[in-house]
């Protein structure tokens, strides 16, 4: 299961820095003179791209600093969808390039805290446990 959470970092990672660098369709992000146009695009060229690739490649090689990262970097995809969403509703645009993506990062950041939190309360012993 690392490995494939792993590799959906990785994916999610060049999909935000590329979808990012063309503000989801809209053109270049170096030609847009619209701020809220580029806000979360640049989020996820500066910060959610590159932070998911090194994230993704950590868990991939099972490095211990990954699994942190991973549940910090699952906060950003969770945020992000929440964002793109409320960009969705408020803006009636309901194109498919944009709500497949927000769906997936939803799901790939539910999931990996998901998977993180109940490893963590399955593995280690409560601390009313007495031996």
């Amino acid at each position: 299961m690392d490995r494939l959470f792993g590799i959906l970092f990785i994916l999610t990672g060049i999909f935000a820095v590329a979808g990012g660098l063309y503000t989801w369709g809209d053109g270049s992000i170096f030609q847009q003179n619209e701020l809220i146009k580029v806000l979360i695009p640049w989020a996820d060229v500066l910060l959610t791209g590159p932070l998911s690739i090194v994230c993704g490649i950590g868990i991939v090689n099972h490095r211990e600093w990954a699994k942190v990262l991973g549940l910090a970097t699952s906060g950003i995809f969770i945020f992000g969808s929440l964002l793109v969403f409320i960009s969705i509703i408020w803006n009636q645009n309901y194109a498919i390039d944009l709500i497949v993506p927000a769906i997936s990062g939803l799901i790939i950041g539910v999931g990996y805290k998901y998977r993180g939190i109940n490893n963590q309360v399955v593995n280690k012993p409560s601390a009313y446990e007495t031996d």
